[in-house]
């Protein structure tokens, strides 16, 4: 049932009430949001800040400068299997006595590989010679363990792996590896995971006759410091009879880069020689890579 109509006394009472409140007294009832827990009004006179949306505009307290550097071109070459690949020890290892020595390489004369170890002052630790397992004339694989005995805890230096051309029977190439040579402390041998030629002729090509008593020689080549290539002219003796040196035009230091040089040379009759290319060193100060190309030397 609804609520009973109210009496004509009811509606004069009402009416008599709301005219005993006072003028204003009603702006100064709560409103909702001043009646919830936890609400605080606004003081008088203060702005509520605007909130903060996707389109608010972020604060910048400089402005962005931009500098456009140019990004070198690094050289992309299909490079040749290097000749002597020494997988271990690879890169960063550090090595304690007896230290294996493993790899690929040859043909070399008499199946013989030269090993040696090379202190952080140039000087020799220790050598030895190994033999390639292969037929002779053939290039195979080598495993040796090297003894060495240093005097301090730890030496930065070289393995060292060359042999001598199986036709030649002259010095044909030599690889390195640096290491850390440990007298106490455990070993950490990586493997060698590269197998590209670290220095690659490209002219004169492998028994190509050159006369005239000029060479070009040019190649590519990665080098483990900013130092020229030697480049030799050595005659059927090995006796070196040009000499000259070549910068690797190389976009950033470390990396694949090309070289060029002309030699001039004199010989009294025609000839077998080589090409011989040398990186060297100075941390340690030694040799750090050798190759060379037979080549037939005309007046």
């Amino acid at each position: 049932m609804g609520d009973p109509p109210l009496t004509r006394p009811a509606i004069a009472v009402f009416l008599i009430l709301a005219a005993c409140v006072p003028a204003g007294r009603a702006a100064q009832l709560p409103t909702a949001a001043e009646g919830m827990p936890g609400a605080s009004p606004t003081p008088a006179g203060v702005a509520t800040p605007a909130p903060i949306v996707d389109g608010t505009p972020a604060l910048v307290l400089e402005p962005p400068e931009f500098v456009s550097t140019p990004t070198p071109t690094r050289i992309s070459l299909n490079l040749p299997q290097e000749r002597i690949i020494l997988e271990a020890p690879g890169p960063g290892s550090q090595v304690v006595s007896p230290v294996r020595v493993a790899g690929w390489g040859g043909p070399s004369a008499g199946g013989r590989l030269f090993i040696r170890l090379i202190g952080e002052q140039g000087q020799v630790l220790a050598r030895i010679t190994t033999f390639i397992l292969a037929p002779d004339g053939a290039s195979g694989q080598f495993i040796v363990t090297v003894p060495f005995a240093i005097s301090g805890v730890a030496e930065a230096g070289l393995v060292e792996v060359s042999y001598n051309g199986y036709t030649t029977g002259t010095l044909e190439h030599i690889a390195t590896r640096p290491v850390v040579f440990l007298s106490v402390g455990p070993a950490r041998i990586h493997t060698n995971q590269g197998t590209a030629e670290k220095i690659t002729l490209f002219a004169p090509r492998e028994n190509q006759v050159v006369r005239g008593g000029v060479v070009t020689v040019s190649g590519a080549a990665v080098l483990d410091e900013d130092l020229p290539l030697l480049i030799e002219i050595r005659n059927v003796e090995g006796e070196v009879i040009a000499t000259s040196e070549a910068e690797i035009q190389a976009p950033v230091d470390g990396e694949l880069g090309t070289f060029a040089a002309e030699l001039t040379y004199s010989v009294p009759f025609p000839q077998y020689g080589s090409v011989a290319v040398t990186e060297r060193g100075l941390r340690p100060p030694a040799l750090r890579h050798f190759t060379s190309r037979r080549v037939y030397l005309e007046p």
